[in-house]
């Protein structure tokens, strides 16, 4: 399969995988099921698509570029298991499923993180999610709490409360086309569906999260000041730096500041 007849938007993050290997590679790293149901974001010209067929109950695909669709009713005259629709997955509204989502794709780069956003607060609805994205971004989604690392943030600590974030694999830029500047990785999440938090308290952890990382330099006291009273939780040491604190400590520092 060739892309030669299809130029990348570059507007749109297009990055074609055109290494045979690799998309083998991933497949096998997916582990399709034959009651699996999959979304899959950008499909492109069906490259992973075609082998998800193969071996999955249903896939769904949402691609956002109506020069596609051709290529999209190819597929889906092969394949009954096949569905699609022309739609911005960001502005998507998710139906009410009766059974668990495996939601996969290969991601732009420049929405990478909303699209994993998305992912977390639909999380209850997911059985698991594998994206190929930049490299720098499956690190920050990986990174683990030691007090000091660069990488570990925003993402890290959502994602390590959410469920499980595991980077699988590394992939040269050399194998897309058009190349992109960066190596990518396989990311892989997998929700944690005993988490019980509420609508409420969890926009009020997330908001504490993302105050706190916008002002890494500074400590706590100065980030948090407008959305906590350091009196309701005197046993907190607010002099603090954001990375010092696991993804745990902000979920209890939520909960105990939390007023309803």
């Amino acid at each position: 399969m060739t892309y030669t007849d299809h130029s990348p938007y570059k507007k749109w993050g297009q990055n074609f995988i055109s290494d045979a290997n690799i998309l083998r590679k991933i497949i096998q790293r997916i582990n399709p099921q034959p009651d699996d149901y999959f979304v899959e974001i950008g499909p492109g010209k069906g490259a992973l698509t075609r082998y998800l067929l193969e071996k999955a109950k249903h896939v769904h695909a949402i691609e956002i570029d109506e020069r596609l669709i051709p290529e999209l009713e190819r597929i889906a005259s092969k394949h009954p298991n096949f569905s699609w629709e022309i739609a911005d997955f960001l502005k998507w509204e998710w139906p009410q499923y009766d059974h668990p989502i495996r939601l996969m794709g290969n991601i732009p780069y420049n929405i990478t993180s909303p699209l994993v956003i998305l992912g977390f607060e639909h999380r209850d609805a997911l059985q698991d999610v594998h994206f190929l994205m930049q490299k720098e971004v499956a690190q920050r989604l990986s990174a683990q709490h030691d007090g000091k690392s660069k990488e570990y943030g925003i993402l890290s600590i959502f994602s390590q409360i959410y469920g499980e974030s595991i980077r699988l694999f590394d992939m040269s830029k050399n194998i897309f086309y058009p190349a992109p500047t960066v190596d990518s990785s396989v990311w892989h999440f997998i929700p944690n569906h005993a988490l019980e938090i509420s609508d409420e308290l969890d926009k009020h952890f997330r908001n504490i999260v993302r105050k706190s990382f916008g002002k890494r330099r500074k400590t706590l006291r100065n980030s948090l000041k407008d959305i906590i009273d350091e009196k309701d939780v005197p046993n907190f040491d607010f002099s603090l730096r954001p990375e010092k604190l696991s993804p745990q400590d902000f979920l209890q520092l939520a909960k105990d500041s939390f007023r309803p």
